[in-house]
């Protein structure tokens, strides 16, 4: 039987009037609004959306979640500020300075708090009190376990089922990651943390502290950046849920806004060629050496009289525009407009000295075919899909662009001929979105951007982020042992540079809050083969115990994992099925034909209590249990195989299963097989035993059996080959 809190009812009381409180004044705000209206007509639109974030604010998450008491005050913290009938205040906002002692305070560091206390409620009813241990036992926690400082409040929120969404955790933010939260950098803050250590929800609570603390930047506008659209639908709501809906969020693939669609899969070295840096400089010359004019002479018919304009002249003219450095087609404009008045001169002066009638104007001219067309010559237009297929598909112009950038290996990858269609990757989006800024130089811009699992982004990429940020504000999320695409990199320099030209102030998150200890234990193998500095977060879950490892034939592989699944469920808690891209359709047609409901993950269909994921699109994800299918299968179809293992196993909070039929690969050969997870078919023969040894044990199984197998003295039959003993 739980006790209650001593001063529950107290609290609940208190809770109560802060939500009466919001909604008197929330309701007498509403009612100045629209007399305001009646009389201000001008101001309905602005007045209309102001109306509607009241509303939407009175319901969207939790009010009131902690109490600080100091010797001479007692705060109340919550997701918005309370006045009371005398403009007192009853609730402090999260994110006023006046909250910063609630979150910094931990046990081993109370600073001047007596008594921190975290409430969690629903539908406005307290559920618990946790009174967290800051003065009265600081000197009792003296310590070097780092994981000693994390909130009880926090504990007992993580063994909360996940929902299929993530969640905003206001309430339970830790002091390393407020500190993130209200860094005060202008420039790129980098937020490097292992799974589970809480980066994505840093940034976006970081983006609600700016939008309330900066003015500045909010009026700018402000923009959050997912690697996908799945991922994207699990966070989206967690900005809504802190009273900020004016704060765009989108997808990476949607920042390009032109008529192409992604529908093709560049192979890995071609999307390194495309996504390099060297690309945009071969699209720029490309675009200049489509401007100029080698003729001597051009000639415009006008009735019975011709304008006759010099090359050179002409050239001049061009090379005046090429100067102003302003976009393709405004500079065309200008050349248009000079050219136009360049050729009246011109046929002003030819018809005054034959004493003949003017007979055109500027405007009549810039009507002329043969001016368009000339200009054309001079200055084509562009869309920037007509612009990079035209580049793809013309090797002369190809060779010609990459001279000096590329390699010709480099060169052919981009070579398509014109007959192949239109097929466009994620790497050609970035060329075209380059490519439209170098046409058109139409792009909107944000006062700061937020950057999810940035580790990723290939210096495109990010250089198609910067233009939409002239501030170069950035606070970019990530972790560099996640990196699972081709720009593998062993430092955030390499990357940030392409955001901004100042430097970078780099943040890591060191405990992870959401993985099991054993499972981040297993994973973390996986990176001792990348043969990289980068190190796991120290976990301070315990989980429901140590991964299970599970073997059973190729037939009955995905009844199996569906069996997983429904006992999960039953357990009341919500799975992730993860296989290779290659079986994703096969899982599906599976659980259709079993009757099996399942979230289609490649959507973003997070609300079922079993979820379908690709293992490419399981970045950034939070499930109770996972099971990771095929680790081999999914080793052999990945550019990064230890990594994206690395990033699969460690989507779990409670749970972690691995199911295979085939060999597991490396990094798994010391998992010992749980007594309860024994094989789901039949005993293992001393040859499949062989082969799931170390290299070094086989070799010493070897030189064992070779030993025993050797030919006796009174015998001539020869030694069988060792693997066949064992078999």
């Amino acid at each position: 039987m739980t006790v209650q809190h001593p001063e529950f009812e107290q609290e609940q009381g208190y809770v109560e009037r802060a939500y009466d409180l919001l909604d008197r004044g929330l309701a007498e705000a509403e009612q100045n609004i629209v007399n305001f209206d009646a009389l201000h007509r001008s101001t309905a639109h602005a007045l209309n959306r102001a109306l509607a974030i009241l509303r939407n604010s009175r319901g969207s998450g939790q009010l009131v979640f902690g109490r600080m008491d100091r010797d001479d005050e007692t705060l109340y913290i919550g997701r918005r500020r309370v006045y009371d009938e005398q403009r007192d205040l009853v609730v402090v906002g999260w994110h006023a300075p006046a909250a910063a002692a609630f979150y910094d305070a931990t046990p081993q560091d109370p600073g001047d708090l007596k008594l921190k206390r975290v409430f969690f409620e629903e539908d406005r009813r307290l559920l618990r009190i946790v009174d967290e241990v800051v003065r009265a036992s600081a000197e009792s926690v003296a310590t070097t376990d780092r994981t000693a400082a994390i909130s009880d409040a926090l504990l007992q929120e993580l063994d909360r089922s996940r929902d299929g969404a993530m969640r905003e955790v206001v309430a339970t933010i830790q002091a390393e990651q407020y500190r993130v939260i209200r860094h005060e950098s202008d420039g790129v803050v980098v937020v490097q943390g292992g799974p589970g250590t809480g980066k994505t929800v840093v940034g976006l609570h970081r983006a609600a502290w700016l939008a309330f603390n900066r003015p500045d930047i909010r009026q700018r506008g402000m923009l959050v950046v997912a690697p996908s659209s799945p991922l994207l639908t699990y966070f989206s709501g967690v900005l809504p849920s802190l009273d900020v809906s004016d704060i765009d969020q989108m997808d990476l693939e949607s920042l390009y806004g032109g008529e192409a669609r992604v529908t093709a899969t560049d192979a890995l070295e071609t999307a390194r060629v495309k996504g390099s840096a060297e690309m945009s400089m071969v699209l720029q010359r490309a675009l200049q050496q489509r401007i100029g004019w080698d003729e001597d002479e051009l000639v415009l018919p006008l009735g019975a009289d011709r304008i006759r304009i010099r090359g050179d002249e002409i050239r001049a003219v061009i090379e005046e525009v090429r100067t102003r450095k302003i976009p393709h087609a405004e500079a065309r404009e200008v050349l248009r407009q000079a050219m136009s008045a360049l050729a009246f001169k011109r046929h002003h002066e030819d018809q005054r000295q034959q004493n003949r009638p003017v007979r055109a104007t500027e405007a009549t001219i810039k009507r002329l075919s043969a001016f368009t067309n000339a200009l054309d010559r001079m200055w084509p237009t562009y869309t920037p899909e007509e612009f990079v297929r035209s580049l793809y598909s013309t090797q002369s112009w190809l060779t010609a662009a990459t001279d000096g950038l590329l390699t010709s290996d480099e060169r052919a990858r981009l070579f398509r001929s014109a007959l192949d269609g239109e097929a466009w990757t994620r790497a050609d989006l970035f060329c075209l979105d380059e490519a439209s800024f170098l046409l058109n130089g139409d792009v909107m811009t944000y006062g700061h951007i937020v950057l999810d699992e940035a580790q990723d982004l290939s210096p495109m990429e990010a250089r198609a982020l910067a233009r939409r940020c002239p501030l170069g504000s950035f606070t970019v999320l990530g972790d560099l042992a996640q990196a699972t695409g081709v720009w593998v990199r062993d430092s955030w320099d390499e990357l940030t540079r392409h955001l901004s030209a100042t430097s970078a102030s780099v943040n890591t998150l060191t405990i992870g809050y959401r993985v099991p200890a054993a499972a981040l234990a297993l994973a973390a193998r996986q990176l001792e083969l990348v043969g990289s500095d980068l190190a796991p977060p120290q976990s301070i879950r315990q989980g429901r115990g140590k991964p299970q490892v599970w073997r059973c034939s190729a037939e009955e592989l995905i009844d199996f994992v569906f069996d997983l699944t429904v006992r999960y469920r039953d357990e009341g808690l919500t799975s992730a099925v993860i296989v290779p891209d290659s079986m994703y359709a096969e899982f599906f047609a599976a659980a259709d034909a079993r009757g099996d409901k399942l979230g289609d993950g490649r959507d973003g269909d997070f609300a079922l209590d079993v979820t379908l994921v690709p293992v490419s699109l399981s970045k950034g994800l939070e499930f109770d249990a996972v099971i990771a299918v095929e680790p081999a299968r999914v080793a052999s179809e990945s550019v990064q195989a230890a990594r994206q293992l690395y990033v699969a196993m460690t989507r779990c909070t409670q749970q972690l299963d691995i199911v295979h039929s085939e060999p597991l690969p490396a990094g798994f050969s010391e998992v010992a097989p749980d007594p309860q997870s024994a094989d789901v078919t039949e005993t293992p023969s001393l040859g499949e035993l062989f082969d799931l040894l170390t290299e070094r044990d086989q070799a010493l199984v070897e030189a064992l059996i070779r030993r025993l197998a050797a030919p006796a003295l009174v015998s001539e039959e020869p030694a069988l080959d060792p693997k066949e003993l064992t078999r």
